[in-house]
C-alpha cells in the first residue's frame, strides 16, 4: 500500500522526563505528535486533571529573529545573484551532526548582532543622505546661471523673491499679463531646456500675493531651496564635496560588512539550530499537563512499531508506552511511501494536495501516465537526449535539495521516454520524414504531420483509459469503505459501459463483427446498469430511475469532453515537429548567404531549437498535469490528508549530512 499504515502511540510519564522523552522523539525522528492539550481543553472529564503549560517560545523567536536579520544582511552583500534558479543551484552550507549541535558555541550571536546592526544602521543613513545630496544635485543643476545667493532670497521686508519653473504653454502671454497684474516685479530667464523655461522673479511685497495668484493660475511650479544660504554654484559645489566624503564612508561601511560574511555558514548552521529546538518547545505545548505527570499522543508507521519501543525503554517502569491500532474515528495523518522510482511523481501529488487517510495514493498510477504523456507532448528523439542527459547532469554535478533533485529526476525520467515516442513518432530534431533514412522508419513509427489520425486515436484510447483507471480507483475505495456491490453499482457500471464502447471501437477500427456485437451488448449493459443502478442510494424508486438516467445522460457528455481533452497531447506534439521543421527550414535559407552563411545556419539551428524546445517544456509540464488534475483526479481524488510531519531534525538552511 502506498500509503503508510499507522499505529497510535500514548506514553504516560513523569512530568520531570518531560525534556528527555522529546529530545529521544526528536532523535528518532519517527513519532508525529498529535496535540493532546487542545482536546483535553474541550473535553469534561479532562479538564479537572489538566495543568495548561505555554511554551517559552519568546526568546527564542526573537533569537531567530536577530539571526534572520544577519543572514538577510549578509546576503545582500554576498554579491550572489538572486532568484529562484539561482537560489536553488546555490551551493548549501553542509555540517556533520555534531558541529550542528555546537552551533551554539560558536558564535557570539549578540556581539555579532549589535555590531551588524550598528553597520547596517550606518549604511542605511549614508545611503540616504547620498540620495538626498544626488536629488539636491540635480535640482540645482538648471539654476546654476543663477549668481544671486539663495539666503538673500526673502531677507527684504519690501520685496520677495520667486524661482520658478515654466513650460512653453504657461509662457504664451506671459510677461503682459505679468505687467498688467504686477507692475512691480522684475524677471530673468536663467535656464532654458526641454523640461521647461526657469525664471527668477523679484517682486514687491504689495504685488506679492497677485503674484502667486498668476503663478497658481499658469500653472507654474515654485521651487524653494530651503536650508541653503551661498549661491547655487557654493552650494553645489559643497554637495557635491559631501556626496564624495558619504560615498567613501559607505565603501567603508560595506567593507566591514563584507568582512563579517564568512561567519555567515555558522549563523545559518545557529538559525537551524534554535529553529529545531522551538518546534521541541513548541511540542511541548501539545502534551497534556498535571502537576505530575505529562501524557503524549501520536502516530507511528506501523512498521516501525518496534523502533519505538526500543527507543522508549529507557524511560523503563516510570512510563507507560502503549501502541494501538487506529479506532474508526481516529484520522491518522499521510505519509506516501512509495518505492524509489515512483517517489519523483509524489511532487505532483504534494503540488496538488495529499491523499486523506481513506484514500488511494494516486501516485503510482500518476507517474506512468505523466511521463508518457510529457513525452508525447515534446515528441523527438534529440530533445529528449538532451533533456535526459542535462538533468542527469544536474542530479550530479549540483548540491540540490532532496525535493529539487526528486524533480530533476522525474525529469530525467520524462527525457528518456521522450527519446522512446521521438522514435515511434519519428521526431529527429525536425528533420523532414522524406530525407530520414528507411531504418528510421520501420513499421509502426509514425508521421504524424502527414498521417496523423492513429497518433489522435491514440490520445483518445489513452485518455478513455486514464479516466477509466481513475473510476477504478474509485469504486476500489468504494468497496473497501463501504462494499463490492456499492462499488459496483456506482462505479463498476461505468466502467462496463466504457470497456463497451472501448470494445466496441476496435471492433469497428478492425472491421471483425463478433467483436463489434460483443462491445454494443457490453455497452448497452453496462448503460442499463447506469440507469437501474448508478443512484442506488436514493430512497425511492424513482429516484433510483431518474437519478440513474440523468446520470447516464451526463456520463456520454462529460466522457466525450474528457476524451477529447486528450487530443492536446497530439496537438503539443505536432507543435514540437512543426516549429522544429520550420527551424530547419530557415537554417537551410540562410545558408545561402555568402561568406556567412554557415555562421548564420547555426545560430538559426541553435537559437530556434533552444527555444522549441524551452516552449514545448512548459506546454509538456502544464498539460499533462491538467489532464492529471481535472480528468483524472477529478474521478474519484479528494485529498484533504494532514502530513505525516514527526517530531525530528529539520533543517532549513543547512544540511546535516548522514555520517
Amino acid at each position: 500500500m502506498p500509503i503508510a499504515r499507522m499505529a497510535k502511540v500514548s506514553v504516560l510519564a513523569p512530568r520531570d522526563m518531560r525534556e528527555e522523552l522529546l529530545d529521544q522523539l526528536h532523535r528518532m525522528g519517527t513519532v508525529h505528535v498529535v496535540d493532546v492539550a487542545a482536546a483535553a481543553a474541550d473535553d469534561e472529564e479532562l479538564k479537572p486533571l489538566h495543568d495548561p503549560f505555554e511554551p517559552e517560545t519568546r526568546l527564542l523567536r526573537l533569537t531567530l529573529a536577530k539571526c534572520d536579520f544577519i543572514i538577510d544582511l549578509l546576503t545582500r552583500f554576498e554579491g550572489k545573484k538572486k532568484g529562484m534558479i539561482s537560489g536553488i543551484l546555490a551551493p548549501r552550507v553542509h555540517l556533520t551532526y555534531e558541529e550542528f549541535t555546537e552551533a551554539e558555541r560558536e558564535i557570539d550571536l549578540e556581539g555579532v548582532y549589535r555590531e551588524l546592526e550598528d553597520l547596517d544602521i550606518r549604511f542605511r543613513h549614508t545611503e540616504s543622505t547620498i540620495a538626498e545630496l544626488q536629488e539636491d544635485l540635480k535640482a540645482m543643476a538648471p539654476w546654476s546661471g543663477l549668481d544671486c545667493p539663495l539666503g538673500a532670497m526673502g531677507a527684504a521686508n519690501s520685496i520677495a523673491y520667486r524661482l520658478v519653473i515654466a513650460d512653453e504653454g504657461a509662457i504664451a502671454g506671459w510677461e503682459s499679463e505679468l505687467e498688467e497684474r504686477c507692475p512691480y516685479t522684475a524677471l530673468q530667464e536663467v535656464n532654458h531646456d526641454k523640461t521647461g523655461i526657469y525664471l527668477a522673479i523679484i517682486v514687491h511685497a504689495d504685488n506679492l500675493a497677485e503674484l502667486d495668484a498668476l503663478l497658481a493660475e499658469r500653472g507654474m511650479e515654485q521651487v524653494q531651496f530651503t536650508g541653503k544660504t551661498g549661491t547655487v554654484a557654493e552650494e553645489t559645489a559643497g554637495a557635491k564635496e559631501r556626496l564624495k566624503q558619504e560615498e567613501e564612508s559607505r565603501a567603508a561601511v560595506e567593507a566591514e560588512i563584507k568582512g563579517r560574511l564568512p561567519i555567515m555558514p555558522r549563523v545559518m548552521a545557529l538559525s537551524d539550530f534554535l529553529y529545531n529546538r522551538l518546534v521541541k518547545e513548541e511540542t511541548k505545548g501539545k502534551l497534556l499537563h498535571t502537576r505530575s505527570v505529562v501524557a503524549l499522543e501520536g502516530w507511528v508507521e506501523e512498521s516501525r512499531v518496534e523502533e519505538v519501543r526500543q527507543g522508549l525503554v529507557w524511560l523503563g517502569q516510570k512510563a507507560d508506552v502503549e501502541f494501538a491500532a487506529p479506532e474508526e474515528d481516529d484520522i491518522p495523518p499521510t505519509l506516501m511511501v512509495n518505492r524509489r522510482r515512483i517517489q519523483p511523481a509524489e511532487n505532483l501529488i504534494n503540488l496538488f494536495g495529499i491523499p486523506n487517510h481513506e484514500e488511494t495514493d494516486p501516485t503510482p498510477f500518476v507517474a506512468p501516465f505523466f511521463i508518457l504523456f510529457f513525452a508525447m507532448c515534446i515528441g523527438d528523439l534529440g530533445y529528449g537526449l538532451i533533456l535526459a542527459f542535462a538533468f542527469w547532469l544536474a542530479m550530479k554535478k549540483l548540491d540540490l535539495s532532496r525535493t529539487t533533485k526528486s524533480f530533476l529526476r522525474l525529469f530525467f525520467y520524462c527525457g528518456l521516454a521522450t527519446i522512446v515516442v521521438g522514435v515511434f513518432t519519428r521526431g529527429y530534431f525536425g528533420i523532414d520524414g522524406e530525407v530520414l533514412p528507411g531504418f528510421l522508419k520501420f513499421p509502426g513509427t509514425i508521421d504524424i504531420i502527414k498521417n496523423p489520425k492513429p497518433l489522435m486515436l491514440i490520445c483518445v484510447a489513452l485518455g478513455l483509459i486514464h479516466i477509466s483507471v481513475g473510476m477504478a480507483i474509485e469504486m476500489w475505495d468504494n468497496a473497501r469503505n463501504n462494499s463490492w456491490w456499492l462499488g459496483f453499482c456506482e462505479q463498476g457500471t461505468t466502467l462496463l459501459l466504457w470497456f463497451g464502447i472501448a470494445v466496441l471501437g476496435v471492433g469497428m477500427a478492425a472491421g471483425v463483427g463478433p467483436i463489434k456485437t460483443g462491445g454494443l451488448y457490453v455497452m448497452l449493459a453496462g448503460a442499463v446498469g447506469i440507469v437501474f443502478l448508478s443512484n442506488i442510494s436514493s430512497k425511492s424508486l424513482a429516484g433510483k430511475f431518474f437519478g440513474g438516467l440523468f446520470n447516464l445522460y451526463g456520463l456520454f457528455g462529460g466522457t466525450i469532453g474528457d476524451v477529447a481533452s486528450y487530443l492536446r497531447l497530439y496537438a503539443l506534439g505536432l507543435a514540437t515537429v512543426a516549429i522544429g521543421f520550420v527551424v530547419n527550414l530557415m537554417a537551410g535559407m540562410v545558408l545561402g548567404v555568402p561568406v556567412l552563411g554557415i555562421l548564420f545556419m547555426l545560430v538559426v539551428l541553435l537559437g530556434g531549437h533552444v527555444f522549441n524546445l524551452l516552449v514545448n517544456f512548459l506546454g509538456a509540464f502544464v498539460h499533462p498535469l491538467r489532464l492529471q488534475y481535472v480528468e483524472f483526479f477529478g474521478k474519484f481524488y479528494e485529498d484533504g490528508g494532514e502530513p505525516f510531519a514527526p517530531l525530528a531534525l529539520e533543517t532549513r538552511k543547512t544540511v546535516v549530512d548522514e555520517e
